[in-house]
């Protein structure tokens, strides 16, 4: 990435942020950051130096190639802004048969639009649950969902986390969701859900399996219980986004119904 684009890409990213905060002073306190250099930055003059960049970063919860991402990526990660899909469904003509599904599928889905969180074995994070964030929203006459996982980076001396994006899109079938994520990053992965919503109103929990090929050099796949929980009817929020972590099983914040589902079983996640 050319100079020009990582100072415009941080001064929009910085704007974004800067709204959160009562004034640039009182972020900039926060930030450890004078603030006649921060003005360098939201103006587009500068890009910090790679230790201020990963300060800044840091508390923020995010990596420091984050805060230099297109300002359309960066919504994404910062408060759900619209995010872009890795390709356009035209670019994929398997994909295209199911649009009659997809479109089908919209009356039945609109109940379910909102935010969740979403819990499983983690696959990278071996040993703990994750939590990410699932935005399921109505657009173009099909639902998307919108998936944000964050990882804890532990050997750090400031918390940091590593975060991945999904897009995807789902469908009903057989008073069964199914959901088909594609991860944003770097287009190496695909993941599939069924899930099964609680026959009662309002519905606050979905039910079902997980499938991904991971996207390590051995290609495995992996498969585990997943539980939704619904947390908003609205759209995808900063405060959503910070919950996204991993965590013991035992962790009281799991609901205790996703908890008794995700220990039913001896065998948790199976590895192909």
């Amino acid at each position: 990435m050319d100079h020009s684009r990582m100072t415009s890409n941080l001064a929009s990213n910085l704007a974004l942020l800067r709204n959160s905060f009562d004034s640039v002073t009182d972020l900039c306190r926060q930030l450890g950051v004078n603030r006649q250099q921060f003005n360098r930055y939201l103006g587009g003059k500068q890009v910090p130096s790679p230790r201020v960049l990963k300060r800044m970063s840091g508390f923020f919860s995010m990596e420091p190639d984050d805060l230099l991402r297109k300002p359309s990526e960066f919504k994404v990660i910062c408060n759900g802004g619209d995010p872009a899909f890795p390709f356009d469904l035209g670019d994929a003509p398997s994909l295209l048969r199911f649009l009659p599904l997809m479109s089908s599928s919209e009356d039945a889905l609109k109940e379910l639009c909102g935010v969740y969180y979403r819990y499983h074995h983690s696959s990278t994070a071996k040993g703990t649950v994750l939590r990410s964030v699932v935005w399921l929203r109505e657009r173009e006459s099909v639902i998307e969902c919108v998936t944000v996982e964050r990882f804890p980076l532990t050997n750090e001396s400031t918390p940091r986390h590593c975060s991945f994006s999904y897009n995807g899109y789902c469908m009903m079938l057989g008073q069964r969701v199914f959901l088909v994520d594609f991860e944003g990053r770097r287009k190496s992965e695909l993941a599939f859900s069924v899930l099964t919503p609680q026959p009662r109103r309002p519905s606050r929990f979905m039910y079902g399996l997980l499938t991904r090929i991971e996207p390590t050099s051995h290609r495995q796949a992996f498969s585990t219980r997943v539980a939704l929980a619904r947390v908003g009817h609205g759209g995808l929020t900063k405060q959503h986004l910070r919950h996204a972590t991993t965590m013991q099983l035992e962790d009281p914040s799991i609901p205790e119904e996703v908890r008794a589902y995700l220990s039913e079983s001896d065998q948790q996640s199976v590895w192909a």
